[in-house]
């Protein structure tokens, strides 16, 4: 009686009392003990809140019993029986609802508590017994003068997009004549509305829309004689958002926020805990440049060439910026501008297996190795896992715990939401202050991840996150089409994750796109209004370097002094080469590539040569174009031809093959269209700008190779 299930997340005849009149189980009268009893053989069909005339039959049926085995009088019957007492419990349910309603925190802690309760040995129905009627203690991690600004900033419609739009959940049952119910989904609903545009998707602009979409559906579906027997109508303000906030020392959980909009009710969807969508960029640091770091040999130093690109099935990974590309970029500036192509490339280097593994370490338990669905089988491990592209997507819970493992210099803590639980006896029963731990990176290599996520928010995609001067980093994260935005950061003190989209996965649109950003800083800065700013540590075995920024090797004096750079390393992997993009000799006037000793075309001079692609990477056609003009006047754009040495295809090889003359000659003409072409080009502007035409030079005459 203690322990059995009476509907609204009610376990045992106390709690079903105070649930359903608000009073103590010993205050019942027989009509509301009836009510009560009538619920134990359905708690859902015969809830007296969600279905009254469920719950009267079935109250009838058990004071008709009591009756006639004469354990009550008529007149007790009678009187039972002309109670009002489901008017009675609809007025006490509004009164409950308002000050029973968990927070999205305690939803959470409840889920924790009792997860644990099961794991450390009691059956499911001892522990909620135990959660709700034992009299227990929880002392929680929540941070109540957090936890009041992360509701208030939320909570303030001042904070979001102007343009609110409205996604509408939508049951209706109806009565017909004979008796019959006809259930209609908000499935149904958005197929009868798809109909006439397939691109609804069940957002209104307002309230008063949905309302009257309600009301002309509800007269295309019901016929002469039909009633309304039920309806359930949800409207829900979109975007929607989420927020966790963790102390990175500890593990211990701050503050969440599950949902934007009234709670409907406990234990409703907790979209910080309980929803899982696409990272986005935030997953570059986590999957790829902490292994690229950590494991790989890699440094912030070393430099991808952002070109044109493919996975290995060949789809071209795209920037966000667009189709242009920046050339040799190093991993600190893929982390800062979010670089598409770098991150990939940089995954496909050291696999996507490695990158895997480390996420993994850091905590996610949503990633999928291998999985069927639909006869085809999903896996995380592949190429788009650098951007964050995986088959079920993450928990903005686990993501902040990633994200705090950096903070924490590498040691990853499970994020808890209580230290302990105290039975009505004073016994611990469940202790979680000292909860799971492990080293996931380097200290040193947290350092080096952290400095360039300060780059992020001083002067790359997460400028506008800034506030004071209090030391912060951090990645933003955008899917493609702007299905979610995120931003995760932390400073010297907490770590916060901010997620913004839509429940039904429609994109983001303009000041939409940047709300995440918004949110965290709002947050942020008034968590730490009354903190002192400290810098983020430097732990032993960080060193510093100068470095040629073009190839993230050791600079070659007169050669690289336009491109030096100071750079952090973990002590021991600081570069030994000399730079080998700067170049300085003999050029090949054909292909511009330093030229062999059999080269025809030599010319002295200066150039940045691109590193020689690994042959495990997928790309696409990556080589160098020039422009040529066609006997007919016309201009072609043709590929330079570019071998795997990084020198002119003029081998010894080349100028013994037959026909080498004539293939020089014509190689001749081709370098005297392209002059014909820059001297046009340079006249017309040096005439534009009112200055004489540039003097030119004849390509030399090719040498005939020693036999």
């Amino acid at each position: 009686m203690n322990s059995i299930n009476l509907g609204q997340n009610t376990l045992g005849v106390q709690a079903a009392s105070q649930r359903y009149f608000n009073k103590s189980v010993s205050e019942l009268t027989l009509s509301e003990c009836a009510v009560i009893a009538s619920i134990t053989q359905n708690p859902s069909r015969l809830n007296p809140i969600s279905h009254p005339e469920e719950n009267a039959k079935r109250r009838k049926k058990v004071l008709d019993n009591m009756l006639e085995q004469e354990y009550i009088t008529q007149a007790e019957y009678d009187a039972a029986m002309g109670d009002d007492v489901y008017s009675r419990i609809q007025v006490t349910n509004e009164k409950v609802e308002e000050t029973s309603i968990n927070t999205y925190f305690v939803d959470a802690l409840t889920d924790d508590v009792l997860e644990d309760l099961i794991a450390a040995g009691y059956n499911e129905t001892q522990a909620y017994t135990l959660l709700y009627t034992g009299g227990l203690k929880i002392y929680s991690t929540q941070d109540p003068a957090i936890q009041a600004i992360c509701d208030e900033v939320f909570s303030n419609e001042e904070n979001y997009p102007a343009n609110v739009k409205w996604l509408l959940s939508y049951e209706l049952t109806i009565e017909k004549p004979n008796g019959d119910l006809e259930n209609h989904s908000s499935e149904m609903f958005q197929s009868y509305y798809k109909e006439q545009d397939r691109n609804f998707n069940l957002l209104y602009t307002s309230k008063e829309e949905a309302e009257e979409a309600i009301a002309n559906y509800k007269l295309a579906v019901m016929g002469s004689g039909d009633k309304v027997h039920g309806e359930k109508i949800t409207l829900t303000p979109q975007p929607q958002v989420s927020l966790m906030v963790e102390d990175q020392s500890t593990g211990a959980v701050v503050a969440m926020v599950g949902g934007r909009g009234a709670k409907e009710g406990s234990r409703t969807l907790n979209r910080a805990t309980d929803t899982v969508r696409q990272p986005g960029s935030t997953f570059k640091v986590l999957s790829t440049y902490a292994p690229a770091l950590d494991n790989a040999g890699l440094t912030l130093a070393t430099v991808q060439n952002d070109a044109p690109f493919h996975y290995a099935g060949g789809t071209p990974v795209r920037n966000w910026y667009g189709e242009a590309y920046r050339g040799l970029c190093s991993l600190r500036l893929g982390i800062q501008d979010s670089l598409n192509i770098v991150a990939v490339k940089t995954l496909t280097q050291i696999t996507p297996r490695l990158g895997f593994d480390y996420l993994q370490e850091f905590g996610f338990t949503t990633l999928v190795e291998s999985k069927e669905i639909n006869g085809k089988i999903y896996s995380d491990i592949q190429q788009s896992l650098a951007l964050g592209g995986i088959t079920d997507g993450v928990t903005n819970e686990e993501l902040n715990a990633g994200y705090a493992t950096i903070a924490n210099h590498g040691t990853y803590i499970k994020p808890k939401l209580y230290n302990t639980v105290v039975d009505h006896d004073g016994n611990v029963i469940l202790d979680n202050t000292m909860p799971e731990t492990k080293q996931v990176i380097k200290e040193t290599t947290a350092f080096l991840l952290t400095d360039a996520m300060v780059d992020v928010v001083t002067k790359g995609t997460g400028g506008s996150v800034n506030f004071g001067g209090m030391a912060i980093a951090g990645k933003t994260g955008t899917t493609s089409k702007y299905n979610d935005v995120w931003f995760a950061g932390f400073t010297p003190y907490y770590t916060a994750t901010v997620w913004a989209g839509f429940d039904n996965n429609a994109n983001l649109t303009g000041d939409e796109k940047n709300l995440a950003k918004k949110l965290w800083r709002a947050v942020m800065s008034q968590i730490h209004a009354d903190l002192p700013n400290e810098p983020f540590s430097v732990p032993a075995g960080i060193v510093t370097a100068t470095v040629c920024s073009k190839s993230g090797k050791l600079p070659i004096p007169g050669l690289c002094d336009g491109s030096l750079n100071t750079e952090y390393f973990a002590d021991g992997v600081t570069p030994t080469e000399s730079c080998d993009v700067h170049y300085q000799g003999a050029i090949c006037q054909y292909c511009g590539l330093p030229a062999t000793e059999f080269c025809p075309f030599k010319i002295d001079g200066v150039l940045e040569l691109l590193p020689i692609e690994d042959a495990s990477l997928q790309s696409g056609s990556s080589t160098a174009t020039t422009q040529v003009v066609n006997p007919d006047g016309t201009v072609s754009t043709v590929p330079l031809p570019v071998n795997q040495t990084n020198s002119c295809p003029h081998t010894a090889e080349f100028m013994s093959t037959p026909g080498w003359e004539a293939a020089v000659e014509a190689q001749r003409n081709e370098i005297i269209q392209r002059d014909i072409l820059a001297q046009q080009q340079a006249a017309l502007e040096a005439q534009q700008a009112g200055q004489p035409a540039p003097e030119t030079t004849p390509p030399p005459a090719p040498e005939v190779p020693a036999q």
